[in-house]
């Protein structure tokens, strides 16, 4: 029988950290620091749905059927998309891929979509971090023939029915694999998307391994049959596309599956689930994966950036792969981040990494030139539902703008924009009946007639929404579609980040319409933003041990947030400012033996005065490798 884990064999520290997160029982510590892959990766068909997906793909491989895989274009969706892609490239079935543009084609999937992709033989549809909303465009790829599996992580659609019974509504697709909705009782229900298609490899993996296996015992049945001079083919011999899967399948190693999820660690911590249950062992198992990847984008993502492979963390993910491939999205066609992932050799990877880097400087670019002149004191910014547009925004940098002016409201904020030649030019007439250079906030209240001047200007406007959790954004749009019908035309997301399309011709309605219906939408207290130490340490505490003893905790994010310490009395030897643009602080502190470097990125400039007097210093411990040197030191997040 196995010893119970021992607690005490543990550094200090971790214990302190551990039960501030409220683990403190033996098998609820191992647990959390030792993820495993045998305890804490569920059977994939836990998952309602799965075993009708399953059954309808190897269905579709019997019959030679194409199938399309329609991927999101987010870090969630363009990773899921490639490692369906690799997967089924696998098994030797290639299949379709489509990845709507941002800008041209919104979120979601299309009926134009369906209709090229009929046009292509497609037959069967699988999507990935998408769909869970699409009623109507699921409903009519089943018109035109083509069956649908809806793989997604996002909320379904509510309706609420007499006696205020909320329900959910689903598309009608062959399977809906998504542990959000209520009929589903997986253990874990905040998944990735990524991660969701991932779970539906495992199952389809698993489920051709037992094809295989029956085929080889009942192999001394098969023969060909003559019948005079003609001979005719059993079964086995009219499926032989299906043969060669299972014969390529035969051949993949045990545990194959598990070399795809360094796309699962990506998404994973981009799209910010909480890491706990299944999530924390994705990640932890992901970053193993990623730290030995062999895709030529990636790595050459890696060189590029100087960041050492063997020592990647999520940080790593979050600011350095992840802006990336978002980029593609937000800034060009994010096709080419579906290929950067995917890209067969290092020559071709390098030449989409240099894209998404021109792209990732384009967006950086365009972000500050619009949140660099807002003005707060305009009244769009005082109602309890901020609502700001310009018909020059691209879409894919509406969500950046949200979170910007969420970070100094605090309010739920819907941003819209439609981007492309003909809407800068509708908003420079507008902008030229304005005293404010680029801010046309009052758009989202005074209507569209004046901006267009009698032009009949036909379509939807892009949305991207934000809240702290203390509304849920969804909820507030699905009240704005039954209050006020005809005005945001779709929607869906999380809690606390969304997306919507809004009839132009409507724009106008929007800010009045969210301002009512958040009068009928449940709001939570949400805990203070404040910033609160673990612990404090001293600057001699500053050492590899310490950092150990905090790391075994890793990887971090949503849900085991990363250890912030105090180190009371600090008095800096050197104070100066470093980078391009001279725009990050360094903070020098002396110490018994020798000193300690502590850095703030993209500094506020009345900080510098702060730090130069003796001050108690808020900050992370990390252990930075770039470009082969490693270097312990503090991340500032406050001085008081």
């Amino acid at each position: 029988m196995k010893d119970t884990f021992d607690i005490e064999k543990l550094h200090p520290l971790t214990r302190l950290l551990l039960e501030k997160r409220g683990i403190m029982e033996a098998k609820e510590v191992e647990d959390f620091l030792f993820p495993s892959y045998e305890k804490h990766i569920g059977d994939p068909f836990d998952i309602y749905g799965m075993d009708k997906a399953v059954a309808r793909i190897i269905t579709a491989i019997k019959n030679d059927e194409k199938i399309a895989v329609y991927s999101d274009y987010d870090c969630d969706g363009i990773p899921g998309g490639v490692l369906l892609r690799t997967f089924f490239d696998d098994i030797s079935y290639p299949v379709e891929i489509y990845v709507p543009h941002r800008h041209n084609e919104g979120y979601g999937i299309h009926n134009h979509a369906i209709d090229a992709l009929k046009k292509k033989g497609v037959s069967l549809i699988i999507t990935v971090d998408l769909a869970i909303t699409n009623i109507e465009e699921v409903a009519y790829a089943k018109s035109v023939g083509i069956d649908v599996i809806v793989t997604d992580h996002h909320l379904p659609i509510t309706k609420e029915e007499k006696k205020k019974k909320i329900t959910q509504v689903v598309p009608d697709a062959v399977a809906v694999i998504n542990s959000k909705q209520d009929v589903c009782n997986y253990y874990d229900d905040m998944l990735c998307g990524c991660a969701v298609a991932w779970k539906l490899s495992c199952a389809l993996l698993s489920k051709l391994r037992e094809e295989s296996k029956a085929q080889q015992v009942e192999s001394h049945k098969v023969h060909k049959v003559k019948s005079g001079n003609e001979e005719r083919r059993t079964n086995n011999e009219e499926r032989e596309v299906f043969q060669s899967v299972l014969q390529t399948v035969e051949k993949l190693p045990i545990g194959y599956e598990k070399w795809l999820l360094d796309l699962v660690g990506i998404s994973n911590i981009s799209d910010m689930v909480p890491l706990v249950k299944e999530n924390r062992a994705l990640a932890h198992f992901g970053l193993k994966v990623l730290r030995q990847t062999k895709r030529h984008g990636l790595n050459q993502i890696f060189l590029m950036q100087g960041v050492s492979k063997e020592h990647l963390t999520e940080e790593d993910i979050a600011f350095t792969i992840a802006p990336r491939i978002n980029a593609a999205g937000r800034m060009g066609d994010p096709i080419q981040a579906h290929n950067m992932l995917y890209a067969k050799n290092s020559v071709t990877a390098q030449g989409f990494v240099e894209a998404l880097e021109a792209l990732n400087m384009e967006r950086k670019a365009g972000v500050k030139d619009i949140t660099e002149g807002i003005n707060f004191d305009h009244t769009a910014y005082s109602n309890d539902v901020v609502v700001v547009g310009d018909l020059s925004w691209g879409p894919g940098v509406l969500g950046l703008i949200a979170q910007k002016i969420i970070d100094e409201t605090g309010k739920p904020t819907f941003v819209w924009g439609r981007g492309g030649a003909e809407s800068s030019e509708l908003a420079e007439e507008q902008r030229s009946r304005s005293e404010e250079r680029r801010r046309v906030p009052e758009l989202a209240s005074e209507g569209t007639q004046g901006l267009v001047d009698g032009k009949i200007i036909k379509g939807e406007i892009k949305g991207s929404c934000r809240s702290r959790g203390d509304v849920h954004v969804v909820e507030l749009m699905a009240r704005v579609q039954e209050m006020f019908p005809g005005i945001i035309t779709h929607s869906g997301g999380h809690e606390q980040a969304g997306g919507f399309s809004c009839a132009l011709d409507r724009i106008g309605e929007l800010s009045d319409a969210l301002n009512e219906a958040i009068k009928h939408v449940e709001k939570k207290e949400i805990a203070s933003e404040e910033l609160v130490p673990d612990t404090e340490l001293t600057l001699d505490d500053v050492n590899l041990v310490t950092h150990n003893a905090i790391n075994i905790l890793a990887p971090f994010g949503v849900g085991n947030y990363k250890p912030l310490f105090s180190f009371s009395k600090a008095t800096p030897q050197s104070v100066r400012w470093f980078g391009k643009k001279g725009e990050h602080l360094e903070v020098i502190y002396p110490r018994a033996k020798g000193e300690v470097k502590a850095i703030i990125f993209f500094a506020p400039k009345d900080l510098e005065e702060r730090a130069k007097k003796p001050h108690t210093l808020l900050a992370h411990l990390e252990k930075s490798v770039f470009r082969g040197k490693t270097e312990l030191r503090l991340r500032i997040k406050g001085m008081l």
